[in-house]
């Protein structure tokens, strides 16, 4: 089963290390142009994709984390590349999903709000996912955890491309089947019932009740299916989105021993739950040795979007980024993002120009083979750009929105655009990412030509993005640092 793809340059980088990576920043269309480079063909890799819940750019090791031991994601950086402006499409679980499985921007096919308790609510039918287009070409599928995109049968994954489900579909869970297997606290998100909740699983279309917990669960599912698969002579593709670390905080007895010097409670649990989720994917990388499919497999580890507030000050972090999850902070839309394909991918290198989860789509789709040239997708090969023979970065805008609510970065500037909580009017934070990566100056007011340049840029791209598909059921307020309470929309 060789099927190691080798990039475009690879002579190239190992002659020339890092220097490959152009990380510079211009001001050209939203998407650079790769040079005229064709990449050569080669056999097809496995594909890998995990996806942790409400994860903290801040929480892994990689990225400068004193509290939370995660050896091995941080090795995974350590073999490949730390995205370290990696973005998502969206601060909130569900429509950063339908990115990451479309290769588009949500907005443009209705999906801007997360659907909360609307079940029937999923991914238009007539939009392929990457499940079905990485099984036209030939690879089997399996989604293992988190889906959200859906609870309905038309939108079920086994009905939406994957050829194996196991986890499931509703945005929420639990992670242990009785109070007494570990600690645990009551989920503070609003709507939500107090006490305990049980885990609730599902294989394929029927409900299970599995003994165990739910990150041990959806990693075994996982070296299952890479078991089971990695002697085909076709490659897999395997989606494993861990619900870890969402809320509510459940730990069993097992994983909260090696965080048993930290007081706080919450604090203990959220650690011992991104652990364990570190353990799942060391298991996942064994697996891959294991069978001899490692050098073939590219391994794509993000988080859906940063870490939440409500879990309590300090809790988490989302690093040296301001903000939380459902804003558009950096710390809400700026996530862990590494990607690890030995022999093919940089080896330890940090690459800090924006990329978006989306393309990863893309990318996952040329490398197994697939015409990514005239579809409708809004994200990019990164080849070139790892390799060193594009010109500028992947992109050099980025767009974000939820009506009324939107944030747009081109270049350094960012600009976002808030509602204000006492009289719905918005405001404008404009801030220089190059030399205030943590937002704390608002340059809006000293600036008001590039406030004016930054709205008209975004109004010439919301001017191709249909209205919502349906309405925001959940709004929250946060006060900045001025103290102006704002709204935000999910």
């Amino acid at each position: 089963m060789n099927r190691l793809l080798v990039l475009a340059s690879a002579i190239t980088l190992a002659a020339c290390g890092n220097t490959g990576l152009n990380t510079s920043h211009s001001s050209a269309p939203d998407t650079a142009e790769p040079a005229n480079t064709v990449l050569p063909s080669a056999p097809r890799p496995n594909v890998i994709i995990i996806m942790a819940d409400d994860l903290g750019w801040g929480d892994i090791g990689a990225n400068g984390s004193e509290i939370i031991t995660t050896p091995h994601i941080d090795s995974l950086a350590d073999e490949g590349v730390n995205f370290t402006s990696g973005y998502v499409a969206a601060a909130v679980c569900a429509p950063s999903r339908a990115a990451l499985m479309t290769g588009r921007y949500q907005q443009s096919f209705g999906y801007e709000f997360n659907p909360r308790l609307r079940r029937e609510l999923g991914i238009p039918v007539d939009i392929e996912t990457i499940a079905d287009r990485m099984g036209a070409l030939g690879y089997s599928s399996a989604l293992i955890g988190k889906w959200h995109l859906g609870q309905v049968p038309e939108h079920h994954p086994l009905n939406r491309g994957f050829d194996y489900f196991y986890g499931f579909t509703a945005g929420g869970n639990g992670y242990l089947n009785s109070a007494e297997d570990g600690e645990y606290l009551s989920d503070p998100v609003e709507g939500s019932a107090p006490g305990f909740r049980r885990m609730r699983l599902e294989a394929g279309f029927e409900r299970i009740e599995p003994e165990g917990d739910l990150t041990s669960l959806l990693t075994e599912a996982a070296v299952e299916f890479i078991e089971a698969e990695a002697g085909d002579p076709d490659p897999f593709f395997l989606v494993l989105t861990h619900f870890a670390p969402h809320t509510p905080l459940q730990a069993t007895h097992s994983q909260l021993e090696r965080y048993s010097h930290i007081e706080d409670q919450s604090t203990r649990i959220y650690s011992a739950m991104v652990s364990a989720m570190d353990d799942g994917i060391g298991a996942v990388i064994d697996a891959l040795e294991r069978t001899g499919a490692r050098e073939n497999t590219l391994i794509v580890f993000m988080s859906d979007n940063g870490c939440a507030a409500y879990i309590g000050e300090g809790v988490c972090s989302n690093g040296p980024l301001a903000g939380y999850k459902a804003s558009y902070f950096e710390g809400g839309i700026r996530v862990p993002m590494i990607a690890s394909y030995p022999g093919s991918l940089p080896s330890g290198v940090v690459f800090d120009a924006p990329v978006m989860s989306f393309d990863w789509t893309v990318t996952a789709l040329a490398m197994a083979g697939g015409d990514i040239t005239g579809q409708q997708f809004d994200g990019v090969d990164l080849r070139p750009y790892l390799a060193g023979t594009a010109v500028g970065v992947p992109h050099t805008r980025l767009h974000w929105r939820t009506l009324p609510n939107f944030t747009i970065r081109d270049g350094d500037m960012k600009l976002v655009m808030i509602e204000q909580a006492a009289d719905k009017v918005m405001k404008p934070l404009l801030f220089d990412l190059a030399n205030d990566p943590g937002e704390t100056r608002n340059l809006a007011g000293a600036r008001p030509e590039e406030v004016e340049r930054l709205a008209g840029l975004f109004a010439e791209w919301n001017a191709t993005i249909p209205e919502p598909g349906w309405e925001s059921q959940r709004t929250g307020t946060f006060q900045l640092p001025d103290g102006v309470r704002v709204n935000v929309y999910n």
